[in-house]
């Protein structure tokens, strides 16, 4: 039998770690590509949130750190003018469930640490001037 020492702090463990950011993490991992018309181009680009910033070639799988407020990305080609997309912050199922299982610590966690959000898998910009 655990004793009341290990037990309460297994307790405090569970009470004090959001859901989300122990079962999916502070990061996520994306496709990003650029297209002109139905084409794929190559591309400079910049992802930043209130987190960071992560620059990356296009057509590419990015890790970025997850947060609450919308991920810019930045993209400029040698043919193109600068392409910019906001891709919104979704909260993640997980952070319903602390707030519906009383869990306020862990969603408080899952907030203020981004963990509680998502953005899309799969990112495509087209540049205006294409269409």
């Amino acid at each position: 039998m655990p004793s009341l020492n290990t037990t309460l702090l297994t307790l405090t463990a569970l009470l004090t770690s959001g859901c989300a950011s122990v079962i999916h993490g502070d990061n996520q991992s994306m496709r990003v590509s650029t297209f002109c018309g139905q084409q794929s181009l190559p591309a400079s680009c910049v992802a930043t949130n209130s987190k960071g910033s992560w620059p990356f070639q296009t057509p590419a799988s990015i890790l970025v750190q997850k947060a609450h407020d919308p991920l810019t990305l930045r993209c400029k080609s040698p043919f193109f003018a600068e392409g910019v997309v906001q891709v919104p912050a979704s909260p993640n199922p997980m952070l319903a469930g602390n707030l519906v299982f009383g869990g306020l610590i862990g969603a408080g966690v899952d907030l203020a640490t981004g963990a509680g959000f998502a953005y899309n898998n799969v990112v495509n910009i087209f540049y205006p001037s294409c269409r």
